[in-house]
């Protein structure tokens, strides 16, 4: 009998199988700082293999990757940074994406993700740090001050472009004071408070978080307007004095049940009229990355990413009222609503 041929391409297969190496080549240039070697103009393949005593060839195989990916371009032999790069893989910018990249608790790596996709579907979640499960750590308050400071520095790298954009549309403008709860290094505080050199923000987070949130406050300069203040999210008294409370890329590390415990403390904290925002990525399940990170999160954590809706039945199953979606950056948007 005579094999017939598929009735579909396997280019699929191929892109994915290929696709293994797109973040790893990411890696190697915030290992290898491409970007700020073209900066000071190792701007030719000749150049920066020579700069970085690597092979001529394999660097002009490696550059014609990250002009594929968008995060250089080759004119006429010549190597210039596009503005995704200026943005993510400049050391100099805001929004260095070097502390993702970098990763330092080997969470992204290729060799070791089939393992824990099976073991994440026994129920078995396994991001882990010097032998502990991650989230009890945080829940138990049990963070060693080196190990939480990695992690606030990886969360303020995926985090901080998409505060800002937030801030600057407007989406905090009802707020005096608002409270950055379970805040990490204080994206949306920063971002909040230099969107509005007037008003206030309150960072609030475990102890050891808030040793590395003290470094960003001074560093954007931002101590006049922001009060750092310690304690567990899940137990110690909150801090008062705000009208308004973010949750940012927090909600999402919870059980569905711990999400609410939390909203409803905040609404029994806000005054009438306040206001709650949920900043995140939004789950979708038309569209790959999102429904990948939503998976990602249940194989570290048991969690999920929730939808616009998801959110929105939460918020009002809490007590607020007038939810609003509010589109942020990339696949991140703004849920709030209102203590009526």
């Amino acid at each position: 009998m005579q094999i017939q041929p598929p009735t579909i391409s396997d280019a699929p297969l191929w892109d994915r199988l290929m696709g293994n190496y797109t973040f790893a080549c990411l890696m190697v240039a915030a290992q290898l700082n491409i970007c700020g070697l073209i900066e000071e103009g190792c701007n030719t393949s000749e150049k920066l293999a020579r700069k970085l005593q690597l092979s001529h060839k394999g660097i002009n195989h490696y550059l014609l990757i990250l002009n594929h990916l968008g995060y250089i371009s080759i004119e006429n032999n010549q190597l210039k940074n596009t503005k995704l790069a200026k943005n993510y893989l400049d050391k100099t910018s805001p929004y260095y994406w070097g502390e993702v990249l970098l990763d330092p608790f080997s969470i992204y790596d290729i060799n070791h993700l089939d393992k824990k996709i099976l073991t994440s579907l026994k129920c078995e979640y396994e991001l882990e740090c010097k032998g502990r499960s991650v989230t009890d750590m945080w829940q138990n308050d049990e963070m060693d001050n080196e190990s939480a400071a990695a992690f606030t520095r990886l969360m303020h790298s995926q985090g901080f472009a998409s505060a800002v954009k937030a801030a600057s549309n407007g989406t905090f403008k009802s707020v005096n004071t608002l409270l950055d709860a379970g805040a990490g290094s204080g994206t949306i505080a920063l971002a909040f408070c230099d969107a509005y050199p007037d008003r206030n923000a309150l960072l609030f987070d475990l102890g050891p978080v808030c040793e590395t949130a003290k470094e960003y406050v001074e560093k954007f300069n931002k101590k006049e307007q922001i009060t750092v203040v310690k304690g567990d999210l899940f137990s110690a008294n909150w801090p008062t004095g705000f009208d308004g409370i973010c949750f940012s890329n927090v909600l999402h590390d919870w059980q569905e049940a711990t999400c609410e415990n939390l909203l409803s403390k905040a609404f029994s904290l806000l005054p009438k009229g306040g206001h709650i925002f949920i900043h995140d990525m939004l789950l979708d399940e038309s569209q790959l990355t999102p429904s990948l990170f939503s998976f990602h999160l249940f194989m570290n954590h048991g969690s999920q990413l929730f939808s616009e809706q998801q959110l929105v039945q939460l918020l009002t199953i809490t007590g607020f009222k007038n939810p609003l979606c509010h589109k942020a950056l990339g696949y991140f948007s703004v849920v709030s609503a209102q203590k009526a």
